[in-house]
């Protein structure tokens, strides 16, 4: 986004003209992956985000784990700035989830 100055009328925000509003270049968005720039795949829901990468087991995995606590609405670019402090929780649990099952491991969840 572009802050512009409209003098007496205050400041407005507008798309950046190079990158659309994307973030990234031309050249970058031209490299796709099942049609998919890395600006679409970012704004992918999680569940989406399942469809696309479901053959790819640790990614699946983690995605899936990630629905499994409630998240599978988020969007895979979402700033972690806005997520709510639940959001945040529940991202670290699924992380923590997602690792390799050790022996003898006790997870105590408290509301």
């Amino acid at each position: 986004m572009e802050t512009v100055d409209m003098g007496p009328l205050g400041l407005i925000n507008r798309p950046c003209l190079a990158c659309k509003g994307t973030r990234y270049k031309d050249e970058i968005l031209q490299v796709t992956y099942k049609g998919k720039s890395i600006y679409d795949v970012l704004t992918l829901s999680v569940e989406d985000a399942l469809e696309v990468f479901g053959e790819y087991r640790t990614i699946s995995n983690m995605l899936e784990t990630l629905i499994k606590v409630g998240l599978g609405y988020i969007s895979l670019g979402q700033p972690a700035p806005t997520l709510s402090g639940g959001e945040a929780q529940r991202i670290k649990l699924a992380k923590e989830l997602g690792k390799a099952q050790k022996k003898n491991t006790l997870y105590v969840l408290g509301q």
